[in-house]
């Protein structure tokens, strides 16, 4: 009798052990991204960065684990919108890794092998996915970019530069991603990532580099770069838009976004 409650007591805490670590219930739905809010709730301001010294030296561990956690969620069993928040999380956790595997340094281009570039960082396969690893390009362009078709995303995806919009200080959920998206571009465009000025009858918008990059993404997805922005700037702003509309891109600083406290 003693013997047979001491196996059921194992089995049972086995099981608790294996649903404890599923990232997600068996017919799916959104994984849980609470470890990744804890750690941007300690480690992230917006306004300043990534706080890499004190994330690497006392919770370097629990985002290992929410790394390996978020490999193994699977992804076809969720809906639409919470692929498309997966993704998005799953780029910005493991930017943050990639960064702490290598810090201290003074950009996430100095990890790079091509000493010319210096961005084959994103081409290598360094993120868990599954039985295997895949790259934060291939998150990015095949799975976000060619998967979504949606602009907002460039205001989501975080690479660890000082002139890349913030992380959002939240993970992304599908049931609420179009409204997080929204008010990424917004707090973006409404602050210094765009300035418009007025010329006379015509204005010159001052933006960031990724209009520039990705302007095919805006062009065909967003109804265009001014159209787009008409969207999301703040009226005050968005008045200032007439006339000849030029468009000036302001050069990208790919120092890290590191907040040294």
């Amino acid at each position: 009798m003693k013997r047979t409650v001491i196996l059921l007591l194992a089995a049972t805490l086995s099981l608790t052990a294996i649903a404890n670590a599923q990232p997600q219930s068996a017919s799916g739905g959104e994984p849980d991204y609470s470890a990744w809010n804890t750690l941007l709730s300690k480690y992230y301001d917006p306004a300043r960065g990534m706080d890499y010294a004190h994330l690497k030296a006392n919770d370097n561990a629990a985002l290992q684990q929410l790394r390996q956690t978020l490999a193994r969620v699977n992804v076809p069993s969720l809906t639409r919108k919470q692929q498309l928040a997966y993704w998005i999380n799953l780029y910005n956790v493991n930017v943050v890794a990639t960064v702490l595997e290598k810090y201290p340094v003074g950009s996430i281009r100095d990890i790079s092998t091509d000493p010319i570039i210096r961005l084959n960082v994103f081409k290598k396969d360094r993120v868990p996915f599954g039985n295997g690893m895949i790259s934060l390009n291939t998150i990015e362009n095949d799975r976000i970019r060619d998967g979504f078709h949606d602009p907002r995303i460039h205001f989501a995806i975080n690479c660890a530069a000082r002139s890349c919009p913030p992380i959002r200080p939240e993970a992304y959920r599908g049931d609420r991603i179009d409204a997080q998206l929204d008010d990424q571009v917004r707090k973006f465009v409404s602050g210094n990532g765009v300035r418009v000025e007025a010329r006379g009858s015509d204005s010159v918008v001052h933006a960031t580099k990724i209009l520039d990059w990705f302007g095919d993404d805006f062009d065909k997805w967003g109804g265009g770069k001014t159209a787009f922005l008409r969207r999301f700037l703040p009226a005050e702003k968005s008045r200032l838009l007439q006339g000849n509309i030029k468009l000036d891109y302001d050069s990208y600083d790919w120092a890290l976004n590191d907040w040294k406290r």
